[in-house]
């Protein structure tokens, strides 16, 4: 049996625990989403790397980089290749670097992380 000052009690409760389960909430959607970058980075970095071991041009590494990454906004990945074409001969190291800039969106994290929170990956490989 229910006394009659207990009537908002349910609703009071749901007012002081609602705020912390949203922010635990898009704290777990946005570690997603870093997660996801980190995957697709990663990915891209190396699937990259093994098309310059192969002799690619600079051109076409950034190009197969950019469609391994493509499930990432296109505007916010940048590929590195070094060295240039031109210096690499068979036996030379070639290191591909993909950066992939995330925007944080949980507001009570973005002071605690770096926003935009920059994902890179990095693979080396030799040219055959």
């Amino acid at each position: 049996m229910r006394r009659q000052n207990e009537r908002g009690q349910a609703l009071v409760e749901l007012a002081l625990v609602l705020p912390i389960l949203l922010l635990v909430l898009m704290g777990i959607v946005d570690f997603g989403r870093v997660f996801h970058g980190h995957l697709a980075v990663t990915s891209a970095s190396r699937q990259a790397a093994r098309e310059a071991s192969l002799g690619r041009t600079d051109a076409e590494i950034i190009s197969v980089a950019r469609n391994a990454a493509s499930p990432l906004p296109p505007g916010q990945i940048a590929v590195t290749v070094t060295p240039a074409f031109s210096a690499r001969q068979a036996g030379t190291s070639i290191e591909v670097t993909v950066t992939y800039s995330l925007q944080i969106i949980t507001p009570l994290i973005q002071p605690f992380f770096p926003n935009p929170y920059v994902v890179i990956a990095r693979a080396v490989t030799r040219r055959e």
